[in-house]
């Protein structure tokens, strides 16, 4: 059975974690980054402008759990005037663990890309977006977030409320991290790399660098859920880069499929 490496940020991985564990996967996290709320938003201000809007648009998982929790802790509910667009099944899968916390949910109307590959420009082929002359939409997003397609909704007449509500840091693998696997090359264990983004794996196959056997970690199966990401992957320097669909289900299925010995 192969070990799973997480290179998600702790603020992502808690749920994904537990489901690998509870299917009997041994699991190593190693978070290439942190995200973290911005901490000057005005959170009141924030949900203000949702209740303003007709769509919320969240670009990742991330800024689902950053936003949710902190309308949490404020005892802030979603309002049931306004709809949310998210990217696909991992941002679905993040925002159905909030239902049952986050009062007006479970009433609210969400629009997803109707098919691969998931992504922002995915989400703005939505029939609901095509028209918005006049209609307010705020997205909320992390501090370096793409900016071509919010270009998009403003030259579709939007009334854009844009917010910057978290960042990511980036950070090494753990100090275990170098020893543990030196320990399994040895052991030739089967080692399979959940990565999500290319910028996530561009710093480990760096950080990996050097370290005693780094070729045979490179060569371990590296799974991610886009195209263009798996391509950016092999660009790098991974070797063996295979996609997914995406979603904690589909990353479970793909790793069932991973259980028999190669």
């Amino acid at each position: 059975m192969p070990v799973v490496i997480l290179t998600q940020p702790v603020l992502r991985v808690g749920a994904l974690r537990a489901a690998l564990v509870d299917a009997a996967f041994e699991v190593q996290h190693w978070p290439m980054s942190e995200a973290h709320a911005e901490p000057a938003t005005d959170w009141h201000e924030v949900a203000r402008g949702i209740a303003d809007s007709r769509w919320t648009l969240f670009p990742s998982p991330a800024s689902i759990d950053v936003v949710m929790a902190a309308l949490e802790a404020r005892q802030i509910g979603w309002p049931a005037s306004c709809g949310i667009g998210v990217i696909g099944p991992g941002s679905r899968e993040a925002l159905q663990r909030w239902e049952s916390r986050s009062p007006g949910l479970l009433d609210v109307q969400c629009i997803e890309p109707a098919q691969a590959p998931f992504d922002a420009d995915a989400l703005l082929a939505r029939a609901e977006l095509q028209d918005l002359k006049g209609i307010g939409v705020t997205v909320l997003r992390r501090s370096d977030g793409r900016e071509a397609w919010l270009q998009t909704l403003r030259e579709r007449g939007a009334r854009l409320t844009v917010v910057t509500v978290y960042r990511v840091h980036a950070i090494e693998p753990p100090d275990h991290a170098r020893s543990w696997a030196a320990s399994r090359a040895d052991q030739d264990t089967r080692v399979v790399i959940s990565i999500a983004s290319a910028d996530a794996g561009r710093r480990l196959f760096e950080s990996i660098r050097g370290w005693p056997k780094s070729d045979w970690l490179w060569a371990q199966t590296v799974l991610t859920q886009h195209p263009r990401i798996a391509d950016e992957l092999r660009r790098q320097g991974w070797t063996h880069v295979e996609e997914h669909a995406p979603g904690i289900k589909a990353l479970l299925h793909r790793l069932e499929s991973l259980r028999k010995p190669s």
